[in-house]
């Protein structure tokens, strides 16, 4: 969403550069506060975070099968969000560096992918995509 709120509100370089920092701040945040985060969530609402199956968790299991830590961080700023990602990631491993690497290093090649057109060739990722699943 803060890839999306950048472009569309055309904050330029800065919007850019804040929504990075931001995205980076989140995975750190999250790595190193996640097992806290996680055991009040289950102390909290122990009936919904228990064992059970619905598609979501499914898709992440798949994730994880065929892709391990590299696939959830590829998933995690497109499709996740970086909280989900992290707590997820963290389920994996207890290697936080390597979680916050490959976090980091995913979240710099999404926004490439999205900023760099937009401001070095005045293409908006968005619309293109959004041009070519209208048809």
């Amino acid at each position: 969403m803060g890839s999306l709120t950048a472009i569309f509100y055309n904050l330029g370089l800065a919007g850019s550069l804040a929504n990075i920092i931001g995205g980076t701040i989140g995975i750190v945040m999250f790595t190193y506060l996640g097992d806290f985060i996680q055991a009040w969530f289950i102390k909290k609402f122990p009936n919904y975070f228990g064992k059970r199956f619905t598609p979501t968790n499914r898709f992440l299991v798949k994730v994880k099968q065929k892709f391990g830590l590299g696939g959830i961080a590829a998933f995690t700023p497109i499709i996740l969000s970086i909280p989900v990602g992290v707590l997820f990631a963290l389920a994996l491993t207890n290697d936080k560096k390597k979680i916050m690497f490959s976090m980091i290093v995913s979240m710099l090649f999404w926004a490439s992918v999205l900023f760099l057109p937009y401001y070095l060739f005045n293409v908006n990722v968005f619309e293109w995509l959004k041009n070519i699943f209208e048809r």
